[in-house]
């Protein structure tokens, strides 16, 4: 693969800088550092190409927190100046990385995502019968950065550039040379690139019958019971050896019985959600709920967070599971609440006064009607 020159200058662009910035802006614009970054934002953005033209400027300053959802994971976020930075170089080199990727490798990809893999891997169980699941243990913990930046440089030519990544890399560590930042956005696209041989390794030379990767959770198909027991050992092997890594315990299982995946159980008969996902969804609701009661969030930001937690399951079959839910959460944090109209006798998507399913203004359907607000 031939290496890519001359993207220095495409990252330290004042447009790609502003966009990079307008990236970092979403989600986060109630969020101090955003609103203090924002008020003088054109010599901020200066100072920031500043800081990418300059080969002396030192990356880091993390702050750190615990969360356990859906396991303790150590969260670092870096300062929201540099969080512009980290989109301005991967506007850029994100492409780059992107052709060294495998179709099936579904994690931080435009068109992909988690509900993609699952659909890959339901197609998978209802056509082949035995499936190799496999995952990294303690994987961002774990990347090693002289690995990483041998790859980085397979990929890329401009120094001034593998600079930049270099001092991204070298700004974090868990161990000496190891570790990259959950919560970084460059982490994403570097955890991906890191097992993207791995991928090749397998298709190329194992040859299972389907393979797809979601970041570290990866999962071979086979026929054979004693092929995928070979591929473990061989995966394992060549993890251990090029990449400097140790895998989980594999589970060799059945389609019949199911794949655990992605916090659903992928059955050739359908899609289930596993039980610790069912209670992540309940925990969710009941903080949204009280955060309402609590006036931390407002009627709005609740349905929305509500249509977050329902999206993320639909996927699943849940329609017994999700009743429950809006019985017990939905109208307390207002899931069947509208900002303009609707009914409680409607879905959250539908209870919209521009939702009026091609009713004539005379029509008296109980789909239509008032607007709800809280007491």
């Amino acid at each position: 693969m031939k290496r890519r020159n001359f993207l220095f200058d495409l990252i330290a662009d004042r447009g790609n800088i502003r966009l990079a910035f307008l990236k970092a802006l979403r989600g986060n614009r109630s969020s101090l550092s955003a609103i203090s970054y924002c008020r003088d934002i054109d010599r901020n953005l200066e100072a920031l190409r500043g800081n990418l033209l300059s080969p002396n400027f030192r990356w880091g300053g993390y702050k750190s927190f615990l969360v356990t959802d859906p396991k303790p994971r150590a969260i670092s976020v870096a300062p929201f100046g540099q969080r512009v930075m980290h989109h301005a170089i991967m506007n850029v080199v994100a492409p780059v990385m992107e052709r060294s990727l495998i179709h099936h490798s579904y994690a931080c990809r435009k068109g992909k995502g988690t509900h993609a893999a699952v659909r890959y891997a339901f197609a998978r169980c209802k056509a082949i019968p035995r499936f190799l699941k496999l995952d990294v243990r303690k994987y961002f913990d774990s990347v090693d950065h002289g690995v990483l930046k041998s790859m980085l440089r397979r990929l890329i030519k401009d120094a001034r550039v593998i600079g930049l990544l270099d001092g991204v890399i070298d700004g974090y560590e868990t161990a000496p040379g190891k570790g990259v930042p959950i919560g970084n956005l460059t982490s994403q696209f570097f955890a991906n690139l890191y097992l993207s041989g791995m991928d090749h390794y397998v298709l190329e030379k194992l040859r299972p019958r389907a393979y797809c990767r979601y970041m570290d959770d990866f999962v071979a198909w086979s026929l054979s019971k004693k092929q995928l027991k070979d591929m473990f050992a061989r995966v394992s092997d060549y993890v251990g050896d090029n990449l400097k890594l140790e895998l989980k315990p594999p589970v060799f299982g059945d389609a019949d019985s199911g794949l655990p995946f992605l916090g659903f159980l992928v059955k050739e008969k359908g899609v289930y959600l596993m039980q610790k996902s069912k209670r992540r969804a309940r925990d969710r609701m009941a903080e949204i709920s009280a955060s309402l009661d609590r006036g931390e969030a407002t009627q709005e930001k609740a349905a929305e967070r509500i249509r977050s937690v329902f999206a993320a399951i639909n996927m699943a079959r849940t329609y017994r599971f999700r009743k429950k839910l809006c019985e017990k959460w939905g109208a307390a944090a207002g899931g069947n609440r509208v900002i303009r109209g609707g009914s409680w006798n409607n879905a959250p998507e539908n209870a919209r006064s521009a939702i009026r399913n091609n009713d004539n203004p005379d029509n008296r359907n109980n789909n239509l009607g008032f607007r709800v607000v809280r007491p």
